[in-house]
């Protein structure tokens, strides 16, 4: 009678420890390529996010209106206002976003209900005598998220300085200064300064000056 051998205890036990092993150094090298990936897609949404931003800016906000309208009871002034965290003008709305034409808009750092900042423009339809917006209920799109902080740059267009606060450099002349300066902070890869050199379109706009915008 032939006598059949088999494996012994030891043998299985060996045979497990080295199969966990293989599998422990397989899982970890699936879980690492799942990171890079997300690693890559991130990095590829920031740089798309930057780059629609940056498009849409230059082409937004470098066009603000020197158009004066009447807001309640001030005297007719354009429409443009400028703090470290948020900034208003009107401009023209690209027609690829399929809402071309004069708007008024407002670009500046809110929070989500989670808490979680993000860069988002909101704009409203042009009107002669806008009174008050309502921003909180106007549309909006979000430009950049996630986003940890937001600061706002203006230069002067006869000093050349770079000040957070708008209204107190540009006193009662109406101007608008010559270029404005965005520090995104958040997304990843970190963004670029950008800065939007400010040219008033002439052709709609004929209190446009030289003084008032340019680098």
């Amino acid at each position: 009678m032939t006598r059949q051998r088999g494996f012994t205890l030891m043998e299985v036990l060996i045979a497990m420890a080295l199969l966990s092993l293989l599998m422990l150094a397989l899982g970890s090298t699936l879980y690492s390529a799942a990171q890079t990936e997300e690693r890559v897609d991130a990095r590829v949404q920031s740089a798309e996010d930057l780059r629609l931003a940056a498009r849409f800016l230059q082409e937004a906000l470098s066009q603000a209106s020197l158009r004066p309208v009447r807001q309640g009871n001030e005297r007719l002034r354009p429409f443009f206002s400028g703090q470290e965290q948020a900034v208003e003008w009107v401009g023209v709305m690209p027609a690829r976003y399929g809402l071309g034409g004069r708007h008024f808009m407002r670009l500046a750092l809110e929070r989500d209900v989670n808490g979680q900042g993000r860069l988002v423009l909101r704009y409203a339809p042009w009107s002669d005598e806008p009174g008050g917006i309502d921003w909180a209920r106007a549309p909006w799109q979000a430009l950049a998220q996630p986003v940890t902080g937001l600061s706002i740059r203006y230069r002067h267009p006869l000093s050349g300085e770079w000040v957070g606060d708008w209204a107190a450099a540009a006193g009662r002349r109406a101007r608008i200064p010559s270029a404005v300066a965005l520090d995104i902070r958040g997304p990843q890869p970190p963004w670029p300064l950008l800065i939007v050199p400010m040219r008033a379109p002439v052709v709609s706009d004929t209190d446009a000056r030289s003084e008032g915008f340019g680098p």
